[in-house]
């Protein structure tokens, strides 16, 4: 996914450029505007991560964060096309950063866990990539010719787990761990979208664990969740 990036950026900054500053269309007599527009149909998202519910002994530590962009269609039921529902498919990877190390059993192939407590070390991270499946209900002040316009999204992102992968960085080694099934298949999270034309604050309430429940730490459930504060673009 990530050779995709740069085109991805590509776009998103040429549109703010060319629309960043504009707030309405100038009609000419040519031009007649749509009355039968769409908006928002392309979105891009960047967020930091609080984890919940996390075990006693373990800690969050350095920058979690989400990046997320994806399609939805949007689907007006009103007159004025300013309210109705939106649902599409994207992209998403969570990056959660903790003390709690996760690696494989090079014997058994047993995906285990070590408290890094005391330990000098780097980063430790664990990684997932996910397909997500966000369904909206949308309101904004829109017009035809109106660029930029107060909105309010809500909603339930399904999200299916593509892989999930650990890292962990010292000053003489950096180990990483693909391909672990210990995440949940399924996530669902409640998520949240207000702003104006091109600044929107986003948040997004995972609703399940991120760890299967048979999955165990110190024979306890790993029962972490979680919340993330930030921004999300929609265009187009």
């Amino acid at each position: 996914m990530t050779r995709y990036f740069p085109f991805f950026f590509f776009i998103f900054f040429s549109y703010v450029t060319t629309y960043g500053q504009q707030e309405t269309l100038v009609i000419d007599s040519i031009y007649q505007p749509d009355k039968h527009y769409y908006e928002d149909q392309l979105y891009f998202g960047l967020s930091y991560i609080v984890l919940k519910d996390l075990p006693p002994d373990v800690k969050q530590n350095g920058f979690s964060n989400s990046l997320r962009f994806g399609l939805i269609r949007d689907f007006p039921v009103n007159e004025q096309r300013n309210f109705g529902f939106g649902v599409g498919f994207g992209y998403s990877r969570d990056v959660y950063y903790h003390n709690l190390k996760i690696y494989v059993d090079e014997q058994t192939g047993n995906v285990l866990f070590q408290s890094l407590e005391g330990i000098d070390y780097k980063t430790n991270s664990f990684t997932v990539h996910k397909l997500d499946f966000p369904v909206e209900i949308r309101w904004r002040g829109s017009t035809p010719t109106k660029f930029k316009f107060w909105r309010l999204y809500t909603g339930i992102t399904f999200s299916y787990v593509l892989n999930s992968e650990s890292q962990f960085v010292t000053d003489k080694a950096n180990i990483i761990y693909k391909k672990l099934e210990i995440s949940e298949p399924w996530r669902f999270g409640y998520t949240l979208a207000v702003g104006y034309g091109l600044w929107n604050f986003s948040l997004y309430y995972g609703l399940n664990n991120i760890i299967k429940e048979e999955i165990k730490y110190n024979n306890n459930p790993i029962n972490m969740r979680d919340f993330h504060l930030g921004v999300i673009y929609y265009f187009l």
